[in-house]
């Protein structure tokens, strides 16, 4: 078909569209809505997937960690084990090839307050160096940062509602009554201070509430009013201190790794043989002597570097008598409250210097650490790591500044090594609404297509005019489906524009769903987001989404056409 044929039949399809002007703008504002439901849709879940990602990577992750290859084997249980010692050198090194390291040490415990209890993930830190990697510190809400020095936490929000702690911000009228004895102590000015900082709390549900609450009369829901000035929080904070509420004892285990000095037989057949790796029993099994008058293997190996080989066998199998675990009591108090745009530093996490857990007093670390955080200190705040922060960089990095290979027991894993389960719930999280919006796209398709159909059916007596006239089939169905695709074409413009239209005000301030947030205790939406919900701008889709619209169009329009040019000449002409 010429160029000439094609543009004769574009102006019968133009022609036929303006003849029929309400099914030309109802089809066309379909495709419109569908297009700009798919648009933003997709735009907006892709804001939401790069703005949990940067969270991860901003206030808990950073952009990767030296660890134990051990450790990161088994993260899930945060073997406090294995660690490591002379984190310093590594930390100067990286320091040198234009990277920030901060030293952790991270264990699991139980934080006990006067109000409750709450199991916790303690990451001791130093306060400096954290800062230089991570920005939660920034999204203190109530009190300050831990110190060095000091047996201070900073607990996330959640954790600190569970227990007491700190300033309340929906407490019930007689737990605030209880709250105001103890901080004003008779002081009249303070008890009036403290009750004007408060109000009953909206108990009809709604958006932002999950359910509502049962009113109780004379000890109704309070909250804290949300236009309470920093000055006033801070001296609310400075009263609630000089009780007791914020003080709080730490319940944890210390891990410690060592080779038994004896196995029971039960142990030893039963877990220690069956686990090993086979290259490794023989140097286990050299290691060790029967003794049958007290019916146990008794270590006899003494020579250090062949114990660490045993110990490293053992570690490998999960031989559990190689850790011995002793309980610890540690005293602190909390001196701030962590709300940052990302859940996990709002949960029952809480964080203490490392400093004040060397010795017998804290948690016996002796210099040691489980993981260092690294981040490129130019590393702009908005991007996500790039290729000079992966893995490779950075151990290539590491190795230069260390002036030999890292030791064969550690290695740097990407933040997205970490975090494999969690880009898999959100690729979940995003496929499925947009597989809706596509199917609403698809379901405007159908429309067009029982448009074409209804236009051949009012047109079958016009269609064999024009077929007796010399028009071919062929020429036909092409004449329909530009109608069709122009249908699409009209439609998908105006989407594209109203899709962009409707994402512009999410791209360039967000949705603030911190009171959503708050109702849900901080455990995000499904998203590593509590904060802001914003939007990006997808080029691809909203070209795509066009260009594919309005090709799905004209296709849809085939088969009806199709299906009428088979009717002989004769019968379309005499159809009615």
């Amino acid at each position: 078909m010429s160029l000439n044929g094609i543009w004769e039949l574009k102006k019968i399809a133009l022609r036929n569209l303006a003849r029929h002007k309400v099914k030309t703008v109802l089809t066309s504002a379909a495709i419109m809505i569908s297009v700009a439901v798919y648009i933003f849709m997709s735009s907006w879940l892709g804001g939401m997937a790069v703005e949990s990602r940067r969270n991860i990577v901003n206030y808990d992750m950073s952009a990767a960690k030296l660890q134990t290859k051990l450790y990161f084997e088994r993260k899930d249980e945060l073997p406090s084990y294995e660690n490591f010692k002379n984190w310093e050198r590594y930390r100067d090194a990286l320091n040198r090839e234009g990277f920030n390291a901060a030293p952790r040490f991270v264990f699991n415990g139980t934080l006990f307050s006067n109000s409750g209890s709450a199991p916790m993930r303690f990451n001791a830190v130093d306060p400096a160096a954290e800062k230089s990697v991570l920005h939660y510190a920034s999204y203190v809400d109530f009190g300050r940062y831990p110190q060095n020095g000091m047996f201070e936490l900073a607990i996330g929000t959640t954790a600190a509602e569970k227990l007491r702690v700190g300033i309340p911000t929906r407490p019930r009228r007689l737990e605030l009554e209880e709250l105001i004895r103890q901080a004003a102590q008779s002081d009249t000015p303070n008890e009036e201070f403290i009750r004007s900082l408060y109000e009953t709390a909206n108990m009809s549900g709604g958006l932002f509430n999950v359910a509502a609450e049962t009113h109780i009369a004379g000890n109704e829901r309070m909250a804290l009013k949300r236009n309470v000035s920093r000055g006033d929080l801070d001296r609310l904070w400075e009263l609630i201190a000089a009780t007791d509420r914020n003080n709080v004892r730490i319940n944890a285990v210390i891990d410690i790794k060592a080779v038994p000095e004896t196995i029971r037989p039960t142990l030893w057949e039963g877990e220690l043989m069956t686990s090993l790796r086979e290259e490794d029993k023989e140097l286990v099994e050299a290691a060790y002597t029967y003794e049958e008058f007290i019916g146990v293997y008794l270590l006899t190996e003494e020579d250090e570097a062949r114990k660490d080989q045993i110990l490293s066998a053992m570690i490998r199998a999960g031989f559990r008598g190689a850790v011995r675990h002793v309980n610890q009591l540690v005293d602190a108090v909390v001196v701030g409250v962590i709300n940052s745009p990302d859940p996990v530093p709002n949960g029952n996490i809480g964080y203490i210097p490392i400093d004040v857990l060397q010795d017998e007093s804290g948690m016996m670390l002796e210099g040691a650490v489980t993981e260092l955080l690294i981040r490129r200190k130019d590393a702009p705040y908005t991007e996500l790591p790039g290729a000079d922060e992966s893995s490779k960089a950075i151990a290539a990095a590491l190795e230069r500044g260390l002036g030999e290979p890292l030791p064969d027991y550690l290695a740097v894993f990407f933040w997205m090594d970490y975090m494999k389960d969690y880009l898999g719930y959100e690729a979940l999280q995003t496929t499925a609404p947009q597989v809706l919006a596509a199917l609403l796209l698809f379901i405007s398709f159908l429309g067009i297509s029982n448009t074409i159909l209804l236009a051949v059916l009012e047109r079958t007596k016009e269609i064999g005019m024009m077929r007796a006239l010399g028009m071919t089939d062929r020429q036909m169905i092409t004449a329909y489906m530009l109608e069709a695709g122009f249908l699409g074409f009209i439609g998908s413009v105006l989407g594209m524009i109203l899709g962009c239209i409707v994402n512009y005000p999410m791209v360039e301030y967000g949705l603030n769903i911190s009171a959503m947030a708050d109702s849900l205790g901080n455990s995000g939406v499904g998203f590593r987001v509590t904060a802001i919900m914003r939007s990006v701008w997808n080029i691809p889709v909203i070209f795509g989404s066009g260009i594919t619209a309005t090709v799905l169009a004209s296709f849809m329009a085939y088969f009806p056409t199709r299906r009428a040019v088979k009717m002989p000449i004769t019968d379309s002409l005499r159809f009615e």
